[in-house]
């Protein structure tokens, strides 16, 4: 169970997300506020003639808001087909975690508010949560970016 993650921080903590999952990682663009929108979708952004939700992984882990930076970066994912973008706050690193180094997450740590976790890998002693993109929507908030998507696109 090897596997190939793109590390990146949100405040003081560190994330990954599966290679296979980035199609790209950008600087921060234009992010067009859409109205009524989930609360974690900061907006869409236009990257290379195609229109892509961002969103916010700050306010799904319910931290402040922070002004972007030099640091800032967005990550592109892509699953079942649709684009989705995160802007975090610093890529660091891809880098390969060993099977040994991966651990499923606990009991504990397990609820619908957080089935967006699909691992746990230790890094260097420090433990990094590997997140699934596709697990980001909470409750209807992906059946309402459908809906903003079709109405753009019709």
């Amino acid at each position: 169970m090897a596997e190939r993650d793109i590390i990146f921080r949100i405040g003081e903590h560190e994330y990954g997300f599966d290679v296979s999952y980035v199609t790209a990682i950008e600087s921060v663009v234009d992010i067009v506020p859409v109205p009524n929108a989930p609360y974690c979708i900061l907006g869409l952004m236009n990257l290379r003639g195609e229109v892509i939700p961002v969103y916010s992984l700050r306010r799904r882990f319910q931290l402040p808001e922070k002004a972007s930076d030099g640091n800032s970066k967005i990550i592109v994912a892509r699953y079942d087909g649709k684009p989705l973008a995160f802007l975090v706050d610093e890529v660091i690193e891809m880098t390969d975690f060993s099977a040994d180094k991966l651990t499923q997450t606990p009991l504990i740590a397990q609820n619908e508010h957080t089935d967006y976790v699909r691992a746990i890998a230790n890094k260097r002693d420090k433990l990094v949560l590997l997140l699934n993109p596709a697990s980001m929507y909470e409750g209807d908030e992906e059946a309402q970016m459908d809906k903003v998507m079709e109405s753009l696109n019709s």
